[in-house]
């Protein structure tokens, strides 16, 4: 329970640091160079300080996937082993090697916190620019103070986790496409696949659909991604085995969890609640299209942050594997949704407070009283009913959290495919087209 103390008063005090910032009027005054260039070094400092608290001066362990899975991935790569052909690994091809370059500059499980700790600042500095041109300076900067303030992705990022990459690799795409780089926001999503792992192809259809070049976009990802994948399955790679072997898992925090003493009693099966969620996905995805139809390329940019938080909270909330880990790679859209939605940032800011403590608790929890690996209805079955029962208030909180912050996407989405945003403030269209 320490280490559950720890992370929720770390998250706690990061809220309170981004509320209290938004209140500083001297950003508001500061150049967009000088402004980004404060909110990348504090989150910096939070992240270094945090590495030497804990790895330096406290001389703890990275733990979590990097000891059981990043660090024998990456000594295997470096000992000519070929990944889903010598050894079993659920993440991308090329991820081993990623983390065999790492390792061969520090060979210590700290190396992957200090590297997420970069890309997470890479990841601010792509996002803060893409927001400029969708939002707006505002936005865009209040955005940037609370995602540099984010406890849950000061969490994520010491404790190394390739969900950081994979937001990073997001958010330049999304800049790419802003930029009408097309091809270029492509390729970087196949890089995203082939070096972390499948799922980041979760938000293609969002980035496609808000392509200017969407014929360019969706061939230069294909096709860059199909040539690495072919390439590890002529070797001898079973490239299915990440997608088999992640189907067979669950985890607490989304609908499918909680609703499962009712599903049990149905009989639904893994295959069911799968296509139950790809089809759920696709519903998404073509109700986000059918708004945007009629809306000029240029007029898409702002659709793409707040359908890339849609889809993701979507996802969160319907499949059954949901890791609040995963809420890392769209956190970013979705401040700026909450922030184009809600027009006190002090409401918002207190909001993601408590979104935050329940994004570093609930894992955490689940797996501390017992209930990882197993479904609802086992858990019951063997548990206190009032230990998991308390367990399950918690989840029911962050679900409900998930749904508020579905819905205000949903809201944002309505609103900017109606035309919205070009009344919000007349700076912003201004900047948008200066920046795209």
């Amino acid at each position: 329970m320490t280490a559950i103390a720890f992370k929720v008063i770390v998250a706690a005090a990061c809220g309170v640091l981004g509320a209290w910032l938004l209140r500083r009027p001297i950003f508001d005054r500061l150049s967009d160079r000088a402004f980004l260039r404060r909110a990348v070094a504090l989150q910096l400092a939070l992240g270094l300080g945090g590495f030497m608290a804990l790895y330096g001066i406290g001389n703890e362990q990275v733990i979590s996937d990097v000891p059981s899975y990043y660090l024998p991935a990456a000594r295997a790569a470096l000992q000519g082993s070929v990944p889903l052909r010598d050894f079993p690994s659920s993440y991308a091809p090329l991820f081993p090697y990623v983390g065999a370059a790492l390792v061969t500059v520090w060979n210590s499980g700290k190396v992957f916190a200090l590297f997420a700790i970069l890309m997470n600042a890479l990841a601010l500095a792509w996002w803060h620019a893409a927001a400029l041109a969708c939002f707006g300076r505002h936005i865009a900067r209040q955005a940037s103070l609370l995602y540099a303030t984010s406890g849950h992705l000061l969490i994520q990022s010491l404790l190394g986790t390739n969900q950081i990459w994979i937001a990073a690799l997001l958010a330049g795409s999304a800049l790419l496409l802003v930029r009408r780089r097309d091809v270029a926001s492509g390729l970087m999503q196949a890089l995203a696949i082939c070096t972390t792992k499948f799922l980041a192809v979760l938000f293609w259809p969002m980035l496609a659909i808000c392509s200017s070049r969407r014929l360019r976009w969706i061939g230069a990802a294909v096709l860059a991604g199909t040539a690495v994948y072919v390439a590890f399955g002529t070797a001898g790679a079973n490239l299915l085995y990440p997608i088999r072997s992640q189907s067979e898992l669950i985890s607490s925090g989304n609908l499918p969890y909680l609703l499962d003493p009712v599903l049990s009693r149905i009989g639904a099966q893994n295959r069911s609640i799968i296509g139950a969620t790809l089809a759920v996905l696709a519903a998404v995805t073509a109700w986000i299209y059918a708004r945007s139809r009629n809306l000029p390329d240029r007029e898409r940019s702002p659709l793409l942050m707040t359908g890339l938080a849609l889809t993701g909270f979507v996802f969160l909330l319907v499949s059954k594997k949901s890791y609040t880990s995963y809420a890392v790679f769209f956190m970013y859209p979705a401040i700026a949704a909450l922030l184009f939605r809600v027009s006190s940032a002090a409401v918002c800011a207190g909001f993601l407070l408590v979104f935050n403590m329940l994004l570093v608790a609930e894992p955490s929890l689940w797996f501390h009283l017992g209930g990882n690996g197993r479904r609802l209805s086992e858990w019951l079955r063997t548990a206190s009913p009032g230990l998991v029962g308390g367990f399950v208030i918690v989840d029911l909180a962050l679900v409900a959290c998930y749904g508020y912050l579905a819905a205000v996407s949903a809201a944002c989405v309505r609103r900017i495919a109606a035309g919205a945003i070009s009344s919000r403030s007349p700076t912003q269209s201004a900047t948008a087209r200066s920046v795209v």
